[in-house]
């Protein structure tokens, strides 16, 4: 439920130029139990930006039932320059809306979750919320 503000710098309509990105996640291996899981978010502001950026091999993001400006570029991801980690990197969308979630022209790599693949990011388990979190429940006793 966050709202992610872009500052970036303003682009001229048409432009190609891309001032930013939401994300660059630093997954290393795909030893790492980590990413980022953004759910029921709005994306806006200005400039024009990617989802993310594959800052290492095995970059992990997610944006789920998020609400997205024109300011996400149309490939909406980059592989940082380095077509090898297009295997590796898992870069997803479910029920995304508005002018930037058009993901007819994504990068290749990057997936239209389905409901299965979605439901693995839409709970509190993705984050091992079990061995942390307090319950609910339990805070009411």
């Amino acid at each position: 439920n966050c709202h992610i503000t872009s500052i970036a710098t303003p682009v001229a309509p048409g432009a190609r130029v891309i001032n930013g990105a939401v994300t660059a996640n630093g997954r290393a291996s795909k030893e790492e139990n980590s990413g980022f899981a953004f759910v029921n978010c709005t994306i806006g502001g200005t400039g024009r930006i990617w989802l993310g950026r594959a800052w290492r091999p095995f970059s992990t993001v997610v944006f789920l039932n998020t609400t997205m400006s024109d300011i996400i570029a149309s490939e909406g991801w980059n592989d940082f320059n380095d077509p090898t980690r297009d295997q590796t990197i898992f870069y997803g969308e479910y029920n995304c809306t508005g002018d930037g979630a058009n993901t007819t022209l994504r990068a290749p790599y990057a997936q239209r979750l389905n409901d299965t693949q979605a439901s693995l990011f839409l709970n509190v388990s993705f984050i091992d919320a079990d061995l942390w979190l307090q319950s609910y429940t339990s805070q009411l006793i």
